[in-house]
This record gives structure tokens, sequence and C-alpha cells, in this order.
């Protein structure tokens, strides 16, 4: 791609292409790097680089003061899954798509909160700039504009409300229509995912395997059940890092960790509606994109990868609900001890 740019071959580059900017990218360190090893430590650098500065993004977007504390909770939260110590070293697109939607999350947070245009239309260009990034970038396009629709113009509009009422429809009407556009044989792009009953790369559940695990019959009402089933899988499949190739131990880990940081949030959550409101609910709300996206279509083996975009805000949530439990525990302990 970058020798058609040099020669000015621009016919030949197609502008809707959902990986553009990652193939740019590549072949501009494949044309200025000497060979493959440089090549490998280039590449690794950017994606350490950009992994922080995307981190850096995020924090700017916080109102809390003491940041310093949190970043290092953020660090041992983040980094005590061996899985997310990948991501300095894997040359895939998840880390560009990760800073450009950082970019975004901040520019339309600091434009919601300053009532800034300008920043809005900063963070539009990267809304259109994730586009040619990865896939995910379909799922940043609702995110930017329900942001400043939610939280913007109509900030009367009660937030969970919508998201409880918007996931009722979704959940009712998509797998309803998947079922009727593959009969028709319509949007066969979108619906290939659900026909193929695919729940990841990998892992699939088919129609026959949902008809022998409950002992129902063949016929077309149980068809659209099954699509219903599947959805439900997919999304419980995001919800849970736990993954069928993984080991006993793997998986152990994977659910203390993970219910570690559902029940962190949770407590604090009355906590972090006071004093991150605005972060909370934009993070909440593209985890909830994220959600629909990849259960309407395909997601990732690993539970951090397609995902790391929302999850990443999401740890930062964590980290802040730890330091807040640890000190409601340090003043329990010194409550208690004085009183004895």
């Amino acid at each position: 791609m970058i020798d058609q740019i040099l020669n000015l071959n621009f016919n030949q580059i197609s502008l809707f292409n959902y990986y553009l900017v990652p193939e740019l990218i590549t072949g501009f360190f494949i044309k200025i790097l000497p060979n493959n090893k440089i090549f490998s430590v280039g590449l690794n650098f950017l994606n350490i680089v950009l992994l922080f500065f995307s981190f850096n993004l995020f924090f700017k977007s916080l109102d809390i003061k003491n940041k310093n504390l949190t970043l290092l909770s953020f660090f041992i939260i983040f980094f005590s899954y061996i899985g997310n110590w990948i991501w300095c070293f894997w040359k895939l697109a998840d880390i560009y798509f990760l800073f450009i939607f950082s970019l975004v999350f901040y520019f339309t947070s600091l434009g919601i909160k300053k009532k800034k245009i300008s920043n809005l239309i900063i963070a539009f260009f990267f809304v259109v700039i994730s586009l040619i990034t990865k896939p995910q970038g379909i799922a940043i396009i609702p995110f930017y504009f329900l942001s400043i629709f939610l939280f913007f113009l109509k900030k009367e509009i009660n937030f969970y409300k919508f998201i409880i009422i918007t996931f009722s429809i979704y959940f009712f009407i998509f797998p309803l229509l998947s079922y009727f556009f593959i009969k028709l044989n319509l949007f066969s792009n979108i619906t290939y995912f659900m026909s193929e009953g695919y729940i990841s790369g990998t892992i699939f559940y088919k129609f026959d395997e949902f008809l022998v695990e409950f002992s129902l019959s063949r016929n077309e009402l149980n068809n659209i059940f099954y699509y219903y089933y599947l959805f439900l899988k997919k999304i419980i499949y995001q919800l849970t890092f736990v993954r069928e190739t993984y080991s006993f131990k793997h998986n152990l880990f994977l659910v203390f960790y993970v219910l570690a940081i559902y029940f962190l949030i949770i407590f604090n959550f009355t906590y972090l509606s006071k004093k991150e409101n605005l972060f909370l609910k934009m993070t909440l709300l593209i985890c909830f994109l994220s959600i629909l996206l990849h259960s309407s279509l395909n997601t990732a083996d690993e539970p951090n990868r397609h995902q790391l975009f929302n999850l990443t805000p999401f740890y930062i949530l964590s980290a802040i609900s730890c330091l807040k439990t640890m000190t409601l525990i340090r003043g329990f302990l010194i409550n208690f001890f004085l009183k004895n």
C-alpha cells in the first residue's frame, strides 16, 4: 500500500477498508526499517507507547484529583492478568484502535464538560478514523452521537432506563429479525454469524446441539428460540472471561478476577455516580454497545482482545472502586480498634 501511495496509484487504494490505518502503519515500518528484527522491535515499541498514551487519555478524562494512586491500582488490576501483557508485544490493530478510541472518549467528554463544540468536532474526526482502523469502529458511531444526545443535549433522560429499554427492545427484535432474514436470504453478511452458530472465531453452537441439549423437536418455533438462546450465550460469553480452551487454573483465576472487578464497581456504584458520573456513564455506554455489536456478529476467543477498547475504562473504574473500598475497610478497622 505504501508503494501505491509513493507511486501515486491512489485508484488502487480502497478507502472503505476497515484496516486501512494498521496497514498503512505496518507498510510504513516495513519501508523504513532494514530487517524483520528491527521491524518487530519498532512495532513493539510503538505498541507500548500507544498503549500508555491511551491510558493517559482515559485518566485525563477523570475528575478525581489524586490520580497517582488510582493509576497504580489500575496497573495492578490491568497487568495482574497475564493476557493483558501481550498488548505490549502483539502486532495487531487492537492497540491502534484503543488509542483512537481513547482520543474519541477524551475529546467527547471534554466537549461535554466544557460545552465546547470544537472538541466534539475533533472527536468526530477520530470517530471517522476509527472506521478505517478496525470493524469495531461501527460501535463508536452510536457511542459518539448517543453521548452528545444523552449527556449534552438531553440530560433529563434517565440514562439507565434508556439502556435497559434499548437492550430489551434489541434483545427481542434482533434474533427474530435474524431468523426471518436468514429464511429470506437477506443481509447475509450480517446474519452469517447467527446462521452458522458463531460464538467466537472458533467456538460454535449449532441448532442441532440446541435441540439435543433441551430434547426438542426440529420445527420453526424452536429455530426461533435457538437464535434467542444463541444471542444470550454470546452475551454471557463476553461478560465472563472463562473459555473452554483454557486450563482449569486459568479459568479459576479468571472467575475470581472478573467477579472481583464486577463486585468493586457494583459495591461502589453510588460513589462512582457522584465522583465520576460522566466517565461512568460513557464507559457503560461503550460497554453496552460493544456487547451488542459482538453478540450480533462475532468476537475473538481471547476475552480481552476485541473488547480491549471498552474494557480499559472499565478497569479504571474498578481501580477507583478498589481504592474507595480500601479506604472504607481502613476506616472500619480504625473505628473497630478504637472502640475496643
